[in-house]
Parts: C-alpha cells; structure tokens; sequence
C-alpha cells in the first residue's frame, strides 16, 4: 500500500510540474504564435516575392518634415543664478528636536525661522538697518570664509558662517562679534531666547 501511496504521489508531482512548465513557457519548446527561425536556413532559402526593408524604394519612403524651423539665438540663455546668503546662524539641539535658521542677503534682506517638535513656524522677512547692512558688508569685504561653530550651555550647536569675498584671515574676537550679531538678529525678529 505505501508503495502505491508513492507512486500516486510521484506521478502526482509529475503531473503537477509538467502543467507548471507549460503554463510558464518552460517547457523547451516554442510556441506556435512566436515561430523560432534559423538564420543559417534563411541564407539559403529561395528568394520570396515579398521585398526587404532594403530593397524598399527610397522614393517610397516618406520622412515626416517638421513646420518649426529652429533658429539660433545670437546671445546665449543666462540663467540667474540663486542668491546665496552672505550670512547665516543656526542652532541646532539634536535630542530636543529644534532648529532655528538665520539668513542675511547682501542687499540686508533677512530670513528667520523657528522650527520647534518637528513643526515649522512660518519664516519671518525682515530688513536690516542702513548701518546693519554696512556692518555685515563690511565683514563680507574684508574677511575670507569662515565658520564659527559653539556648544551652548544647553548642548544646543551654534554655527554662523561668513561667505567673506576679502582677504584677511579674522581672529576668533571677530568671529565671535559677528556671531553675537547674527543670534541678535535672529532673537530680535523671532521672539525667541
């Protein structure tokens, strides 16, 4: 009886497999909708009656012409390049999920915003004074680029970057001048300590 049981079995899942190969398309042959052809008996077959795409007329054929005629233009495509900040300030407090950013543009625009518990408060336009604006230009056109990064007492990370076009190589009282300017405007515009 097991031996039956076997061979019922066995038959069982050669059944099963042949019906899956042929379902799949493995099976080894082709199927009748897609002909396999040799390349070799081609060669050697006799010529049909039906031409080749080689031996179409080139008069038969017909390009498409397109009505828009493409004209170089004598001066080339300027893209405006995306204003970068000359200044920017941030705090970043990793474990207390807040950030807050700072941007200055040359022209004295200011951008604020507060990010607080994974929400953003809307960003805050400001304008700097005449006297901000030469200040910070002022920086700009005499420093090299730096940045200038600080732990707080709270282990939040204060980083301010100058994007300085000068030469001179500011001193760590300069760096930290700046800085106290870039968090006082921030505090000023937003509110915040």
């Amino acid at each position: 009886m097991k031996i039956k049981s076997l061979f019922a079995l066995l038959i069982l899942v050669v059944l099963v497999s042949g019906v899956m190969l042929g379902l799949f398309g493995c099976s080894g042959g082709s199927s009748p909708s897609t002909p396999v052809q040799n390349p070799v008996a081609e060669s050697s077959a006799e010529p049909t009656d039906t031409p080749s795409v080689a031996e179409v007329p080139e008069d038969s054929v017909s390009v498409p012409q397109s009505p828009v005629v493409s004209t170089p233009s004598p001066e080339p495509i300027a893209e405006n390049p995306v204003e970068q900040p000359v200044l920017t300030w941030a705090r970043d407090a990793g474990g207390l999920n807040h950030c807050d950013r700072l941007s200055i543009y040359e022209d004295g625009r200011v951008e604020a915003i507060v990010c607080r518990a994974n929400t953003s408060e809307p960003v805050v336009h400001s304008t700097l004074s005449d006297e901000q604006i030469a200040q910070v230009n002022g920086w700009v056109a005499a420093y090299t680029p730096f940045t200038r990064r600080e732990m707080g007492i709270s282990s939040a990370v204060r980083t301010t970057v100058l994007q300085g076009t000068g030469s001179g190589v500011p001193e760590t009282v300069v760096k930290v001048e700046v800085a106290a300017f870039a968090a006082n405007v921030f505090f000023t515009l937003t509110g915040t300590e």
